[in-house]
């Protein structure tokens, strides 16, 4: 959709100049981003939102454009059931971690090219930087830990079922701005983005307390 491919040119163009603000932001004598720093989080923020593009695609089975409800349900119901893995009913960091999706579906020209290029990268001295832990963490649904940290609304450690479709729905209703029943690409998208600004914003201030 040229619409989509439109608004995640904006978000990635606009990715160094919002973390740019962030680190200008504080005082000149105080810690701030380092420039490296800076360019891994812009870079860690628009793989986000190609992220965003892709799940949005995949949860949008009908290819209306929308979200529905029964779509956004039934990736829900599918995210519980994968983490739920002794089948109780109750998400919690106690569960065995789920099998891995499967194997490695990349065509073998997708994996040759992959390889090529992070041989380049690593022949322009950029290996430590590629083995950098990320500055920026998102909570997902491919976690238990990720699961809590959106779901656990009573903070007891666990995500009951219940819990859960509460915490969905309430999700919904919230990307769902204009009370149409349905998630556009506009809404999904600029929800997230919210969200992730909201975490770069949070990362910026913790690096800058712990290097005071």
């Amino acid at each position: 959709m040229n619409k989509q491919h439109l608004y995640t040119t904006l978000f990635l163009a606009l990715s160094s100049a919002y973390l740019s603000a962030c680190s200008s932001s504080v005082a000149a004598d105080k810690p701030r981003l380092d420039e490296a720093q800076q360019q891994q989080l812009a870079a860690e923020r628009a793989g986000h939102l190609r992220q965003t593009h892709v799940r949005f695609n995949a949860l949008d089975k009908d290819e209306d454009g929308y979200i529905s409800r029964a779509e956004f349900d039934r990736s829900g119901d599918s995210a519980f059931s994968r983490m739920d893995t002794n089948k109780d009913g109750v998400l919690s960091a106690a569960d065995p971690k789920p099998a891995p999706r499967g194997e490695d579906t990349r065509s073998e020209q997708t994996r040759t090219e992959q390889i090529r290029t992070e041989q380049a990268r690593q022949q322009q001295g950029q290996t430590q930087q590629l083995r950098r832990e990320r500055l920026l963490q998102m909570p997902t649904t491919h976690s238990v830990a990720g699961m809590l940290a959106m779901y656990d609304s009573n903070n007891d450690g666990v995500v009951s079922r219940a819990e859960y479709e509460q915490g969905r729905a309430a999700q919904f209703a919230g990307v769902d701005s204009n009370r149409n029943g349905v998630l556009s690409y506009d809404e999904y998208v600029l929800e997230f983005a919210t969200r992730l600004d909201q975490q770069i914003a949070r990362t910026v201030i913790d690096h800058i307390a712990v290097t005071k």
